[in-house]
């Protein structure tokens, strides 16, 4: 029995195995607050229920789950995910690329029930399902360096963002303070991270600190000492 019922959302294609894992995690004491067949959906459990866990199926119609699973790392790090794909073969050459996308592991749904329990109560305690060699085989050299990133390669509204990002504002936060919705703000803040070529939001907060003009220091100042 986990130790407090951990939030998990289930993204499977496969209404029976879903309905059968959701029934497996619910008996194990965790709380399945959300589940889904496509990534549509899948956009809207993030947004109502913000779970600690998601369970995603590697072929969840409605795009690449590679990528949007390093979205997800990427702009909510605090989440954990794990991906589950057909056969024991096909999970274990698929580790390094769920690894580098930001899978928290990636398990065949040939287990047993008590394995995807096993699973999440490891992932509740913060911990990876990859083996190490894995994970050492994954670290890639650093990239040859690139032109430098600016705040030129920003649009208005991304450097409107990337403000509130330095105030250490969330995407709720944001997209309240902005009036937009918080898939926007996700992805506004996605493509800043990228343009600034930053892992996280943190350090795109650092940057503008350290190359915002004087002009826009003092509007960050005035909102930041008003909250």
């Amino acid at each position: 029995m986990a130790s407090r019922r951990a939030r998990i959302v289930l993204a499977d294609r496969h209404y029976l195995f879903r309905q059968s894992l959701a029934h497996h995690l619910q008996s194990g004491g965790y709380l399945v607050v959300c589940e889904t067949d496509n990534l549509e959906g899948l956009d809207r459990c993030m947004i109502d229920t913000e779970p600690e866990i998601v369970i995603l199926d590697r072929y969840l119609p409605g795009g690449d789950i590679l990528e949007y699973i390093h979205m997800l790392n990427t702009l909510q790090p605090q989440t954990a995910l794990l991906l589950l794909v057909a056969y024991e073969h096909e999970a274990a050459g698929l580790q390094t690329q769920a690894f580098l996308a930001g899978a928290a592991g990636c398990l065949s749904k040939e287990l047993p029930a008590a394995a995807y329990l096993h699973a999440v109560r490891r992932l509740q305690e913060g911990q990876l399902l990859f083996a190490a060699d894995v994970m050492r085989r994954a670290v890639r050299p650093p990239a040859v360096s690139g032109p430098e990133a600016s705040l030129h390669d920003l649009t208005a509204r991304e450097i409107e963002i990337l403000q509130l990002l330095a105030e250490g504002l969330g995407n709720r936060e944001i997209a309240g303070r902005l009036d937009i919705s918080y898939n926007t703000a996700m992805k506004h803040v996605s493509n800043i991270l990228a343009k600034l070529k930053v892992s996280n939001r943190m350090e795109a907060g650092l940057f503008f600190l350290r190359h915002a003009p004087d002009e826009l220091h003092t509007g960050w100042k005035q909102r930041s000492g008003s909250r």
